[in-house]
């Protein structure tokens, strides 16, 4: 596969593929895929396992890292979006490329993989030379094993070595990039004539037989949903319990009692630097550690940014981008750093803390006291404790016909109502899901919901006062609108037809200022490419032809337009002339191009690669419930 790769790269079709961009591979749903539920294999690739703790390790690394660079997103939105079959996608490319690797006779020498380390700089000493002491400490603070991590380091320098290979043979034309940036931003000067529909509108007649047969092939357009009118009551936990209605002495009785359930703990948001150190290091190694934390220190005392230093320091999985460890409580981390971290003011700056990971740089972004939550606050899970006994209560009178009014009336709540609405205005003013709205809607005139539904940060106990069936709209009452539109349409047919006799009198080539004034021609501003006519609204169709049009010619066809001012009606044009892109902005974005015109055929050509590996590859998926975490 190699061979014929680089054999081939400049051939017809690796050229044509070039001119698109090219989507990464997705191996679901190519070879054999059976799921055949195996306890230690996930995959099997051309004959060889991807094991359940191979994947199990990629999928938490790369959970680990969208997780730190995406602070909103869940663990359990990653699992919908199924993460799990990104993962088992990279870890079968992996695989077949190793296995093209093997065929090919490529592979990584223990020369080159320990020149690859000697290169990273967590792994130097002052001097900028591979130190072995720094190589262990750092890799027993990550808790990787010196095998583990050679053996992730040499595939990564074999899947770099084929990538080189198989796109060596790229050759870019040093005139591509300023080609494609003359076509793509050349811009065209366009003449047109415009003929506004609305000049046919008093012309054209629509008959009572046009608007019945409209109406008849359109009567999903007049739909009147379903609607419903809702009697309901609305119960959150803060209403429940007004901290104004119950007495100091009631309350503070109260919270004694429930003293425990209003502790907050103390927490300390933090970032830190962190120099790795095995806790039992010998004494040279140490004093090496604590020379570079030395160093840090006096960067930052230098007025250099903290969360600048943490990110040029810190390790792959030292902590979040800055050094950033988020919210932390007692408890939750190793004593010497807690007592240090909670020991400082907010915005203060630690001197080193030694704790089993190495020493620590830690500055204290912001703090919480903790405490007890104030009355209002406990007043609100108090009334969380009610609400399930309300809910029950008041679902219980409803189901019984009691009237909502009086059984909201017992707990100090109003029963109210909606008025007729749709299940979409119910979503909106009652603020259920739609699950709920659809539940109201298919629920009778004069019936309960016989649960409460959930509405944002409250739930509804609700009943059907009055219940309207789906219907169409007479055409009486659409009638008039029927007439507008179909005008509208007839008018605009006209004025395509006056434009299509006009395009025949028409002559290509030069165009006289007098003649273009007799015709009442107008000249638009030049037009981007992609872009719009001037005073028209968007239609690709026509820029298309605009820009495929040759100097001097009029289109062959009318279009139908949207004018800004003058609404709808039929556009003529002509191009007068085509502009060449400004050269000194050429200069300005020169190498940018030239570059990104390199990347596109690098990127193309190794994607042709990957798809030809995985079209020929027999894949067996044999445990889809570890890879979508099904019950995980």
């Amino acid at each position: 596969m190699l061979d014929y790769i680089r054999s081939n790269a400049q051939s017809f079709g690796v050229k044509v593929a070039f001119g698109v961009i090219i989507l990464v591979f997705v191996f679901w749903g190519v070879g054999s895929f059976n799921d055949r539920n195996s306890a230690n294999v996930v995959a099997i690739v051309n004959g060889d396992p991807i094991l359940v703790q191979q994947f199990e390790q990629a999928y938490r690394n790369a959970e680990e890292s969208i997780l730190r660079n995406n602070p909103g997103v869940t663990r359990e939105q990653l699992k919908e979006q199924h993460l799990g079959r990104q993962v088992l996608r990279d870890l079968i490319q992996q695989t077949l490329l190793a296995q093209e690797a093997a065929r090919a006779g490529v592979s990584v020498t223990p020369l080159e993989l320990r020149q690859a380390v000697g290169r990273i700089k967590s792994f130097q000493d002052a001097q900028g030379r591979f130190d072995p002491e720094a190589y262990t400490r750092v890799l027993a603070a990550q808790r990787i094993s010196p095998a583990q991590y050679e053996k992730d380091m040499s595939d990564q320098l074999l899947r770099e070595k084929i990538f080189t290979l198989v796109t060596a043979p790229v050759w870019v034309d040093p005139d591509e990039a300023q080609n494609r940036y003359n076509f793509l931003r050349e811009k065209r000067v366009v003449d047109y004539l415009f003929i506004p529909a609305r000049n046919f509108s008093g012309e054209v007649k629509v008959t009572d037989q046009d608007v019945t047969a409209y109406y008849d092939a359109h009567k999903k357009d007049f739909a009147i949903p379903p609607k419903v009118d809702v009697a309901y009551v609305s119960v959150t936990p803060g209403g429940l319990v007004k901290p104004e209605s119950i007495s100091e002495a009631d309350a503070r009785k109260w919270y004694e009692a429930n003293k425990s359930r209003f502790e907050e703990p103390a927490q300390v948001r933090a970032a830190h630097i962190l120099v790795p150190l095995a806790e039992n290091a010998p004494a040279d190694a140490e004093k090496k550690a604590r020379e570079e934390v030395a160093k840090i220190q006096a960067e930052l005392k230098g007025g250099k940014d903290f969360a600048a230093v943490a990110d040029a320091h810190n390790g792959p999985n030292a902590a979040g981008p800055g050094g950033e460890l988020g919210w932390i409580t007692r408890g939750k981390t190793v004593k010497p750093f807690e007592d240090a971290a909670f020991a400082l003011k907010a915005g203060q700056v630690s001197e080193p803390v030694r704790s089993p990971f190495g020493l620590h740089i830690i500055k204290v972004e912001d703090k919480k006291p903790g405490g007890l939550k104030t009355f209002k606050d406990a007043a609100q899970e108090q009334g969380a404790d009610k609400l399930h006994d309300v809910l029950d209560s008041l679902i219980e009178d409803n189901i019984l016909g009691k009237p909502l009014a009086e059984s909201a009336a017992r707990f100090g709540l109003k029963a109210e109502q909606s008025g007729l609405l749709s299940q979409s205005e119910l979503e909106q003013k009652l603020g259920v899901t739609p699950a709920g709205a659809s539940a109201l809607i298919a629920t009778a005139a004069g019936a309960p919901v016989d649960t409460a539904l959930e509405a944002g940060d409250k739930y509804l106990v609700a009943r059907i006062i009055k219940a309207e069936s789906a219907s169409t709209q007479p055409l009486d009452a659409v009638k008039n609108a029927i007439v507008a539109k179909l005008t509208a349409e007839k008018a605009l047919k006209a004025a395509m037809e006056s434009a299509a006799a006009r395009r025949k009198e028409l002559k290509d080539g030069p165009l006289p200022q007098p003649l273009k004034a007799s015709l009442d021609i107008k000249t638009a501003p030049a037009m981007d490419r992609g872009g719009n006519l001037a005073d028209f609204n968007p239609d690709a169709a026509l820029a298309e032809a605009v820009f495929t049009a040759k100097p001097g010619t009029w289109l062959p066809v009318a279009y139908a337009v949207d004018g800004k001012s003058e609404g709808p009606g039929a556009l003529l044009c002509r191009v007068d002339a085509v502009l060449p892109p400004d050269p000194q902005e050429w200069n300005t974005v020169r190498d940018l191009m030239a570059n990104g015109v390199a990347r596109e055929r690098v990127d193309g050509l190794y994607q042709i690669f990957i798809q030809n590996l995985a079209s020929k590859a027999k894949v067996e998926v044999l445990n889809t419930e570890i890879v979508d975490r099904v019950n995980l």
